[in-house]
């Protein structure tokens, strides 16, 4: 080693040991996940009504981790569940403007079926429906099971109810005879004494059990249906703030809103003479033009950044980069998706 560089490399060292990560939230543009036809203006939802033979536990709950059989459950439960669901669905639906109309066939289309796989519906059978519904697109419930369970009260947790749902969606395809997408979605409602702020609400009791399962079946309705429609989203980013002016400065007008100054004063440490310092100014760079909505130019400071932390063998550099290379990723395919559908929807 230089003793005449000694110095500078302790400086370094503490620099990269002071410095501070904090959390930033953004709003994103998510489009819809589901890859539905531009063509398709009408939908019909139906209830497949089948059961895998080890869905068994529908009229069981769970109280202290217990297993017991409920009593003076309604014969139609399945059916008060599903149409929860289904309706939350096709409100949503509606609200959102996914299709011009959304019908709903009764729940007994289908008779009850169970088996140990889950075949797709044969092609001619969704034609046919899809011919009586005067629709171009069939949304199926293919299966749908609830689970509730209730934990008394402990020293440090009040009473506390939870359903668990478990739905198998299908996406079917008329006019194509083929199946679109199938979709297994598992959502959890929970209930305590504890509001969104996580204050304690005195006094509050849990819903009891079937007004629990209803109130789940809806949220599995309305979940799904987030999938037909684009929506903004609150997520956490990270970004770095080593003990400089210019760091601390840049974090100032970060949280500002200013962009062009953080990015301006990031910009004076991203050269490689600045060594590890520059991993931390390319990753803000990164975040800086995410949020200016120019992921082309984020993919870029943050390839550089891998490189510079590939080099500098800094493993939680790295590991921190390819978490958000990740992310970057998958919203240009996202953006990708959306900007395809929204030309092939243009005259």
């Amino acid at each position: 080693m230089n003793f005449r560089h000694l110095p500078a490399f302790i400086v370094l060292i503490l620099l990269a040991s002071c410095t501070v990560y904090k959390e930033y939230p953004i709003e994103i543009y998510k489009p819809g996940e589901a890859n539905i036809p531009p063509s398709a203006k009408k939908a019909a939802i139906v209830y497949r009504n089948f059961k895998y033979l080890e869905d068994t536990l529908q009229h069981y709950y769970k109280n202290d981790f217990q297993l017991f059989k409920a009593k003076n459950d309604p014969e139609n439960l399945d059916s008060l569940l599903v149409t929860a669901c289904i309706n939350e669905l096709s409100t949503e639906l509606k609200n959102n403007n996914v299709f011009e109309d959304v019908s709903i066939f009764p729940t007994t289309v289908f008779e009850r079926h169970t088996a140990e796989h889950l075949p797709h519906l044969p092609p001619e059978l969704t034609e046919n429906m899809a011919q009586a519904s005067n629709a171009d697109l069939l949304i199926v419930l293919e299966t749908f099971s609830s689970f509730f369970a209730t934990y008394p009260q402990t020293f440090d947790t009040p009473t506390s109810n939870e359903v668990i749902t478990v739905a198998v969606w299908g996406i079917y395809d008329p006019v194509k005879k083929a199946t679109i997408e199938r979709k297994t979605m598992i959502d959890t409602a929970f209930w305590n004494g504890y509001d969104d702020q996580g204050n304690y609400r005195k006094g509050y009791t849990p819903p009891p059990r079937l007004a629990a399962l209803e109130m789940a079946s809806a949220l599995a309705g309305e979940n799904y249906a987030q999938r037909f429609y684009a929506t903004w989203q609150t997520v956490n980013r990270m970004y770095s703030v080593p003990p400089l002016p210019d760091f601390s400065d840049a974090a100032f007008y970060f949280e500002e809103g200013k962009l062009d100054r953080a990015i301006a004063l990031w910009q004076k440490y991203a050269d490689d003479n600045n060594g590890k310092m520059a991993i931390n100014a390319r990753y803000n760079l990164a975040l800086a033009y995410e949020l200016k909505d120019d992921l082309d130019t984020a993919q870029k400071w943050l390839a550089a950044a891998f490189r510079l932390a590939s080099k500098y063998k800094s493993r939680n550099d790295l590991k921190t980069i390819l978490t958000y290379q990740k992310i970057l990723d998958s919203r240009r395919k996202e953006l990708s998706k959306f900007n395809r559908i929204q030309n092939e929807n243009l005259p």
